[in-house]
């Protein structure tokens, strides 16, 4: 009795150590704040430092903040997307996406490069707006600010979720991929649908076979069958791809139809990115 005990209590702790592993290990990833450039002082890292932990721990993503006075002959949009496959954050398994925040130095812009889901929440639209937020400070030399402004702007928008008429533009080849999710209004008109079709269906066996409710039993022992068939659906997105033509034309659209857009491109290490900067 004793024995069995000790062997229950053993379960009970190496079951407690694999939860404390799981939940740890998103949260143990290390610091996300690279102040290359020096242009922090220890406090004004930190709380930066803490700030990314916390939204990545809220968001499941990646923020990682870099500053830099060498770009190594790179532009700022090379450097930041480099940068986040070099460190192991774009094949992080953990996150869902993620952004870099580059303040370049050598090439005096600053940059959001997105990665993944992120790409889907921040249009080239919300980027701009990202940046006219943080511009006046890198004007000032407030680096901490810059920074600080551009994570909260970005925390913004991903509060506000993935706009309705997302879809990313491919910057090589053309191909426009349209976002798609399942709104709650449209699963309420799915199952209003389904209901009517249901209903209508009843209504139609009932009147075919003149079936009075309490005066006639149908024999389901002699005529009935069953044939169970195990599956399960669990659909919330969905992404159509389409291959987009420019015209040449002079109306400056921005040729996607409308909507909210995501341009992306591909980095030299192979991976897809989104972003934009603006140089001071």
């Amino acid at each position: 009795m004793v024995k069995g005990k000790k062997v229950l209590l053993w379960l009970c702790l190496l079951f407690l150590l694999l939860m404390t592993t799981g939940i740890g290990a998103f949260a143990s990833t290390g610091s996300q704040v690279f102040d290359e450039a020096g242009l922090l002082n220890p406090d004004q890292a930190a709380d930066l430092a803490q700030r990314a932990d916390t939204m990545r721990e809220t968001y499941k993503m990646n923020f990682v903040v870099v500053t830099t006075n060498d770009a190594q002959g790179k532009s700022a949009r090379e450097y930041a997307d480099d940068f986040y496959m070099d460190h192991g954050f774009y094949d992080d398994g953990e996150a869902k996406g993620g952004a870099t925040f580059l303040i370049d130095m050598d090439n005096r812009e600053i940059y959001i490069s997105t990665a993944h889901d992120m790409i889907y929440y921040m249009t080239d639209d919300r980027i701009e707006s990202v940046l006219d937020t943080a511009y006046p400070y890198i004007k000032a030399g407030e680096y901490y600010n810059c920074l600080n402004s551009m994570m909260a702007a970005t925390q913004n928008f991903i509060d506000k979720g993935v706009p309705a008429d997302q879809y990313t533009l491919d910057e090589e080849t053309g191909e426009i991929t349209k976002y798609l999710s399942l709104r709650p209004i449209d699963w309420a008109i799915a199952a209003g649908a389904a209901l009517l079709l249901g209903g209508a269906v009843c209504g139609f066996t009932v009147g075919k076979y003149k079936l009075k409710w309490g005066s006639y039993t149908y024999p389901y022992k002699q005529k009935g069958r069953l044939n169970l068939t195990n599956q399960s659906d669990h659909f919330t997105n969905q992404v159509v791809t389409q291959r987009h033509i420019p015209k040449n034309d002079d109306s400056g659209g921005s040729g996607g139809g409308g909507g909210s857009m995501s341009s992306t491109h591909t980095s030299s290490g192979g991976g897809t990115f989104g972003g934009g900067g603006r140089g001071f």
